[in-house]
């Protein structure tokens, strides 16, 4: 049930921003705040997702990796699929729109299972890879620390298992 929560919580993480985009394109006052406090608060939104999400996944079952054939850097692979976001979410014209569109991409990013990126890791200083084991398997990480440029510099004793193939690692290179 907490692993079920917490990929919520990463969904939420990957998707929110179409929300963000349309409510601060949309003027939204939040509560009675201005439209630049209502803003920034739409903002932290998805921050405050993120840092939660990044003290929860000790609850997650956990894993190491000592070898790898191949290591792929995948910083700037989704960059195009955030851009789509931010354009989609400028483009509907009204909010029950928004939650239709907002509620496919949410129930497709959850069931695909595949990704989790998040670009507001990257500043908090993680990177995103693909890596393929030595049994053939492509694996997602995440992990915290400076990019890994070699395959054979793929050390990690502290992985958390997000699904079958994503895993995180928030201490870097062991």
């Amino acid at each position: 049930m907490i692993n079920f929560v917490l990929r919520i919580i990463l969904t939420l993480n990957s998707t929110s921003w179409i929300i963000v985009v349309f409510g601060i394109n949309e003027k939204w006052k939040l509560l009675g705040f201005s439209t630049l406090v209502s803003a920034l608060v739409l903002l932290l939104i998805p921050v405050i997702l993120s840092l939660l999400s990044i003290r929860c996944f000790s609850w997650f079952g956990s894993d190491s990796l000592d070898t790898c054939t191949e290591c792929i850097l995948a910083d700037n692979e989704f960059l195009p699929v955030y851009l789509g976001y931010f354009f989609v979410s400028l483009g509907l014209d009204d909010i029950q729109t928004l939650f239709f569109v907002y509620a496919l991409v949410f129930v497709f990013t959850f069931l695909s299972q595949t990704q989790y990126f998040n670009p507001l890791f990257i500043l908090l200083g993680f990177h995103f890879y693909h890596v393929t084991t030595v049994c053939g398997t492509q694996i997602f990480l995440i992990a915290k620390g400076k990019p890994i440029r070699n395959k054979n510099d793929v050390h990690f004793g502290d992985l958390r298992r997000i699904n079958d193939t994503t895993y995180i690692s928030r201490e870097g290179r062991s």
